[in-house]
């Protein structure tokens, strides 16, 4: 039996031959400590520490650094609390909010049995085609939190054309939009129904962004430098977070699990629907979405922008930008190469302007000029 102090875990590593070793785990004043059956010792610092819950029981603590190179884990229930409580954790509060959506998971998941059984009892009646369509409608009742399991899992293992920078004056003028964005986008929605938008800017000379389900933002730096103004990247970020909120990533998912789906439910295995969907995600393009989804985004986007004070017609002015463009620029051009029609496109996003109420624009104090140079050339 261990002691108070040390806990009975294991560790994920590519320095342990085989990949994963048993451990004693402890909490040391630095951070997260195991000491591997192996005879090596792995630290997880508090201040780069990653906190996730999951595994078969639902109750596993998982340690990783930021780069998930390093993963320590523990399933002891006394685990939890010891690491909110440990002296210089600062963990506190993310321990607390990991405990509270498993609560709230496990309420969900009990209903999900009833839940589902109904659902299966519909579809089986209307064949296979309302199995189809009943388990696409099922996907839009999950709770948020599926959302963002797929979208941090996909994001985990997806390859990124670049690496991710950390220049302050570039990342904070996206998160900066993000947030004026995000407070519109999640208004009105419950507590626990909101999206947690969180942004990664890759440097890679890509004229692109994309947002996974549960409000994972990735934007490439050759996104900023080609939009004139703030307001255009607002625009394009509008448009990818108004696919988070829609659910479309989710719906994705329904489309092509189908049936799988459908028995998913009944049996309230809602890890095997997010783990389904981390594999669609990584085989698919992070824009493949309908023609219909694309419309409902950009209808959405230009209704975030200007609720947030911003100008709706940005998003219209960057798909012309980006017409004018797209036979000289060298490359692709990511982002609309999957949006066809453009002038269909400009055209709706003037006649949805046109129909919002008029508000108080509050233009984004920002330099945008410096943001791009830095942008250009990150620290």
């Amino acid at each position: 039996m261990s002691s108070l102090s040390e806990f009975q875990g294991g560790v994920f590593s590519q320095e342990i031959e085989g990949g994963r070793a048993g451990a004693t785990v402890s909490l040391a004043p630095e951070g997260v400590v195991a000491f591997a059956t192996t005879g090596q010792r792995f630290t997880v610092r508090y201040s780069d520490c990653r906190l996730e819950m999951g595994g078969a029981s639902g109750r596993m603590v998982f340690c990783r650094n930021a780069d998930r190179s390093l993963t320590i884990f523990c399933e002891d229930k006394r685990f939890p609390q010891a690491l909110a409580s440990a002296r210089g954790s600062g963990l506190a509060g993310e321990v607390d909010r990991l405990l509270h959506e498993r609560k709230l998971d496990r309420r969900r998941g009990r209903g999900w049995l009833l839940v589902g059984a109904g659902v299966l009892a519909i579809l089986l009646i209307v064949g296979y085609y309302g199995v189809l369509a009943g388990s696409r409608i099922a996907m839009r009742a999950l709770p948020v939190s599926v959302d963002r399991t797929i979208g941090d899992q996909a994001f985990a293992a997806m390859d990124q054309p670049g690496p991710e920078i950390h220049d302050p004056v570039v990342v904070d003028a996206v998160s900066k939009i993000v947030a004026r964005l995000g407070k519109q986008a999640n208004a009105g929605r419950a507590a626990d129904d909101q999206f947690d938008f969180r942004v990664h800017v890759i440097n890679a000379d890509v004229m692109n962004a994309f947002a996974l389900p549960g409000g994972q933002i990735v934007v490439f730096t050759g996104l900023i430098e080609a939009c004139d103004e703030p307001d255009q990247l607002a625009g394009v970020l509008a448009h990818e977070m108004a696919h988070v909120t829609l659910r479309h990533g989710l719906e994705r998912v329904g489309q092509s699990l189908g049936l799988a789906l459908a028995v998913d439910l009944v049996v309230g295995n809602i890890e095997g629907i997010a783990t389904a969907g981390v594999e669609l995600l990584r085989m698919a393009t992070a824009n493949s979405y309908s023609r219909e989804q694309e419309t409902a985004a950009d209808a959405e986007g230009v209704r975030l922008m200007n609720a947030a004070g911003l100008d709706p017609l940005a998003l219209g002015q960057f798909f012309q930008k980006l017409k004018a463009q797209q036979g000289g620029v060298p490359g692709a051009l990511a982002w609309i190469s999957t949006h066809p029609d453009h002038d269909v496109r400009i055209a709706a996003v003037e006649a949805e302007a046109a129909e919002l109420p008029p508000v108080k624009r509050q233009p984004l104090d920002l330099d945008w000029k410096q943001v791009q140079r830095h942008a250009a050339d990150p620290e």
